[in-house]
């Protein structure tokens, strides 16, 4: 996969460097499965931070919560797995421009938030 691509995936898909960590933990865990506080305290995060991140994880397809309410890394096809690889290797080989592609993306409540303040004609 060429790197624009995984890079495309990235500002699409991965809301923050955050998210991005839980996601390539999850991913390196995949035969486990977490409970919320257990992430909270594997990856010495808030619950703010990871409810946000495993919500956003999840609407991506790439995390699943089972039915006793614990988070492992599954993603919904073929297709997104080989991103997420290639993404865990371009992370590890050019970890600045995956962060670079991540701050671009646009963030929908910083949008929103501007768009309280423009002018209306």
């Amino acid at each position: 996969m060429q790197e624009e691509d995984v890079l495309a995936f990235v500002a699409a898909t991965i809301k923050s460097v955050w998210s991005l960590e839980m996601l390539l933990f999850l991913r390196r865990e995949a035969i486990r499965r977490w409970a919320r506080d257990g992430l909270v305290r594997e990856l010495r995060g808030s619950a703010v931070a990871v409810d946000e991140a495993l919500a956003s994880l999840r609407s991506a397809g790439l995390v699943a919560e089972d039915d006793q309410g614990r988070f492992g890394y599954a993603p919904a096809s073929r297709q997104l797995e080989n991103y997420v690889a290639d993404l865990e290797q371009l992370y590890r080989m050019k970890p600045v421009s995956v962060i670079r592609s991540i701050a671009a993306s646009p963030n929908e409540k910083l949008r929103i938030f501007a768009d309280a303040f423009r002018l209306k004609e």
